[in-house]
């Protein structure tokens, strides 16, 4: 008998009895041409810009963040603080955090809280510059895409100055057509740290935090052309509240609990896709300070449905469309009930009329209950080897009033305004990028922003804190990046330059807290199994209004500070997994970092970990 298969040896079998024969083929290579796959990348340009990720990021959101050329981190305080991230020196109000699809903005207040949202989960950053065709009310800033990796499999923990203690796991399922990603973990900080006010040295208390969290995701594709994505996440934060240096709360104390659910179905086509994506935001906050009788809480739910295509024509036309529709409530002890409903929907165009040159227009409208928010940009973009490329943008955005801003209730410190108006937001952009053949990657940017309209809370002649449309704000930024790929021995360096100058249109004065200049630096020297970062960021002086002795306003300002942070990761292969060992130093120099001068950050803190990737 002759046994003959293709890929395996041919076997000759003599069968003298009818009993069962096991019969094992030899496998054979079959040499064959080379197979050639050819794709083209989508004609929208300058989309997403992503993040580079290193070992520090594990245990710092701040390092991460800080890479993002324009960015400020907003923090109110060591890891129980609530952290904010605005670009370009504008408010955390109109920049949008993104996870896996999902709005995170709070439309209690219209921010996002990244102390919600675990390190463990900051594995892959990416920012969208001109993203209003998708985002909308609040986005003309930029919207920072958070994507958590859903092929890894490990086991870490951590542990630190001032308490601090963590400890995650995960675990990836592979099979056919299928992933399924789960995490989960626990971050503890006791939180209490030392420091300097007046001549004297005080521990700042009441800073303690604690986190648990839950991730899974699903990947499932049916056929070549269906996929199914799925995400499910929950995080639950108990903190002391801190308070500001000069109005303590020693008692304060807040429990929040963010959940979120996506369900995404994507249909490829020939020439493009289609996709459907339903999505629930909820969050529940309870706040508690027995020194002032209050005893708050705030539940927010946020769920949408999403439908966007694209399709491509040919080699010279490209459409984008969208379709969003989404509703928000809350139920809360200072506001009550409240529901606000969302219809929007866009179109955008890429148009190439030539090798080197492309057209890229978009439009969206947006009504927001009783808001309505019209938005536009367009983007061409001249591409060449030698010169380089050239981008020029501009377009509007604009912020519709929260629910803090409408319905917050009238008592004798503060009101909400039921008749604030939209804020409105145009922007020029000019960039030009070189990647010098692969040698070095460069780019200089000028982005100028116009606000008209913006919402500020501030005292009337009654002493009662509103919301009013009073600011008018121009923003110019300069913005110089450069990226120096792995060429010499493991060596990478990159880093960039912010150049700010954020003008209050009414009084000509600096706006609050934005750095004249900043800049940052990531320095990573990598080996087989080792590697070594440096990253320091810069913050320029900063300008904000006090008070001096007689409760008279006066302009202060807030010193320079240069932040470094050094991280060591040793890898030990462990037969087919392997252990790393992490020893991080973060605020090295040990200097003032804090955002706002009445809550300080900790000093220098060392932070020390081990993961077990399988």
């Amino acid at each position: 008998m002759e046994i003959s298969r293709i890929g395996y040896f041919k076997e000759h079998y003599i069968v003298d009895k009818s009993a069962n024969v096991q019969i094992i083929l030899t496998k054979k290579i079959i040499g064959m041409t080379p197979v050639s796959v050819a794709g083209k990348l989508s004609q929208f340009d300058g989309e997403l810009a992503k993040g580079k990720f290193t070992g520090m990021d594990s245990y710092s959101r701040h390092s991460s963040l800080q890479r993002i050329p324009g960015s400020l981190i907003k923090s109110y305080g060591g890891m129980a603080g609530i952290t904010n991230v605005s670009m370009d020196g504008g408010q955390p109000i109109h920049t949008k955090i993104v996870l896996n699809g999902i709005d995170l903005t709070n439309p209690q207040n219209g921010q996002t809280d990244l102390s919600d949202i675990p390190n463990e989960l900051m594995q892959q950053l990416y920012l969208g510059r001109s993203p209003n065709l998708y985002f909308g009310s609040g986005s003309f800033d930029g919207v920072v895409h958070i994507r958590p990796m859903i092929n890894r499999s490990f086991l870490k923990l951590g542990a630190g100055s001032f308490g601090y203690q963590s400890g995650s796991a995960g675990y990836n399922w592979t099979l056919p057509r299928t992933k399924v990603h789960v995490q989960y973990g626990k971050n503890m900080s006791t939180g209490d740290y030392p420091i300097t006010q007046g001549d004297s040295t005080i521990t700042r208390r009441n800073n303690n935090f604690s986190q648990n969290f839950f991730l899974g995701q699903l990947h499932f594709q049916t056929n070549h052309q269906q996929l199914l994505k799925g995400l499910v996440f929950s995080s639950n934060q108990d903190r002391g509240v801190a308070g500001n240096l000069s109005w303590p709360s020693p008692k304060a104390h807040r429990e929040n609990k963010i959940n979120l659910i996506g369900l995404q179905y994507v249909y490829l086509t020939r020439r493009g896709h289609v996709r459907l994506h339903s999505y629930q935001r909820f969050s529940d906050e309870h706040y508690q300070d027995p020194d002032l009788g209050t005893n708050s809480y705030h539940q927010v739910n946020v769920s949408g449905v999403t439908i966007n295509g694209q399709q491509n024509f040919n080699d010279y036309l490209e459409l984008n469309g969208i379709i969003d529709l989404k509703r928000e409530s809350i139920e809360s002890t200072d506001m009550g009930n409240q529901i606000r409903t969302t219809m929007a929907s866009g179109i955008q165009a890429a148009v190439r009329f030539i090798s080197w040159l492309q057209i890229q227009p978009g439009y969206r409208i947006d009504m927001l209950g009783d808001f309505q928010g019209k938005t536009y940009d367009l983007t061409s973009s001249m591409n060449s080897s030698i010169p380089g490329k050239l981008i020029l943008s501009f377009g509007t955005g604009f912020h519709a009033p929260t629910f803090n801003d409408l319905y917050w209730p009238a008592d004798s410190y503060s009101e909400g305004n039921p008749d604030l108006k939209i804020e409105r937001n145009q922007y020029q952009i000019i960039r030009w990028e070189n990647n010098f053949r692969s040698k070095t990657n460069f780019s200089i940017e000028y982005r100028k922003r116009h606000s008209h309209n913006l919402i500020t809370w501030s005292a009337d002649e009654n002493y009662i804190w509103k919301p009013q449309n009073i600011d008018e704000s121009e923003r110019k930024n300069m913005i110089m990046s450069v990226s120096i790929p792995t060429r010499f021995a493991g060596l990478s360096i990159s880093g960039h330059v912010t150049h700010t100058k954020a003008i209050d249109m009414n009084t000509r004065k600096t706006l609050q807290y934005v750095p004249e200049s900043s800049a940052n630096i990531l320095i990573d020297y990598a080996r087989e199994n080792f590697a070594l970062e440096f990253q320091g960021q810069y913050t320029g002086k900063r300008t904000y209004q006090g008070y001096n002795k007689i409760w008279e306003p006066v302009n202060l300002t807030l010193n320079r500070f240069f932040d470094v942070n050094i991280g060591l990761h040793c890898i030990f292969p462990l037969g087919a997994q392997q252990l790393t060992v992490h020893f991080i130093i973060q605020n090295v120099l040990d200097q003032n970092t804090a955002f706002f001068p009445g809550y300080p950050e900790p000093g220098r803190r060392i932070k020390l970990g081990i993961e077990l990737g399988f």
